[in-house]
């Protein structure tokens, strides 16, 4: 059945702070931005439940896995004694109805979950979370919360419980950042700009993925689509990255609008692209000021022509 899920962006931005819900659903998400201390003063009464929570650092790939009985207390304490973590996910349920039990069960799930994914560095936790027992109803009820909290984690763009995707026979690639050396930084992407590349301009920050890709293939027309993917990697997308940047599976990117209410890539003819191999294949449209830099870093180590313009 079909979900419709509610975003509220607490300042206008969307990258900063939010609370997330689906209709006839308790699960409740609210994501908060380290140093963002006047939306948790505003959330006191709803932070002030048991609940899930999960520490991230996106670009390091780290994450830590934790449940409070009061998670407004508990948020103040790592944000002075944990420095690794940008970003909390909380997870409380609207009724009330999460108890203290149950908020342990889905720490344990949760932790197990993401440990067999292995996208995410979890070191953070010392150990791992014990299973409380938990009668049968309460196993059901956990169980079909924590698929929530899977779907909510993907829908911000995390792909902590999704199995790692560069993985191949055992054997996990690791792509290290891109480092930076740019003429602009992210406070010249903020609000409506497009881009100028090589002489022809694209509108949106949604279409910097398809303009670099494209004039990538247009100067390398012999990548094939494998090499395409370990030069555009997941990394690059920075939070976004539980969606594949390069995508040759178009009917599965046109499956994910019903998966997380929005499409994940450009899906129109127009910018569907085919690798030096002959595979068609879409792009990423999950493009803000923070991973927007990081195809500008490859333009600019390509040689190639760049400006940021101002709509």
């Amino acid at each position: 059945m079909a979900k419709t899920i509610h975003t509220i962006l607490y300042d206008d931005v969307l990258d900063g702070s939010k609370i997330i819900e689906m209709d006839n659903c308790v699960c409740q998400l609210s994501v908060i931005r380290r140093g963002y201390t006047e939306f948790i003063k505003d959330m006191k009464e709803e932070l002030s439940k048991p609940a899930l929570y999960i520490l991230l650092n996106r670009e390091n790939r780290k994450a830590y896995v934790g449940e409070t009985d009061v998670f407004f207390k508990r948020i103040a304490n790592h944000t002075a004694n944990k420095e690794f973590w940008d970003e909390a996910l909380a997870f409380t349920a609207n009724d009330n109805s999460l108890t203290t039990t149950e908020v342990k069960y889905l720490e344990s799930l949760s932790y197990e979950t993401a440990k067999q994914a292995q996208s995410y560095d979890l070191s953070e936790n010392s150990q791992a979370p014990t299973r409380p027992h938990a009668t049968k109803s309460q196993e059901i009820k956990i169980k079909e919360f924590f698929k929530y909290v899977t779907l909510l984690t993907k829908f911000v763009g995390c792909d902590l419980f999704e199995k790692n995707r560069d993985s191949h026979q055992g054997t996990q690639p690791v792509h290290k950042p891109i480092k930076l050396d740019l003429e602009v930084n992210a406070d010249d992407l903020k609000g409506r700009v497009s881009i100028r590349l090589n002489g022809t301009e694209y509108k949106t920050k949604g279409l910097m993925g398809f303009a670099i890709v494209k004039e990538y293939l247009k100067a390398h027309p012999q990548t094939t689509i494998e090499e395409l993917k370990d030069t555009f990697h997941n990394a690059l997308l920075g939070r976004w990255g539980a969606w594949n940047f390069i995508e040759d599976d178009i009917e599965a990117a046109r499956n994910l609008k019903e998966e997380t209410s929005m499409y994940r890539h450009l899906l129109k003819e127009e910018y569907i692209l085919i690798s030096g191999d002959g595979v068609k294949f879409v792009v990423s449209n999950q493009w803000e000021k923070a991973n927007v830099l990081n195809l500008l870093q490859i333009a600019k180590n390509e040689g190639w022509s760049y400006e940021i313009v101002r709509q």
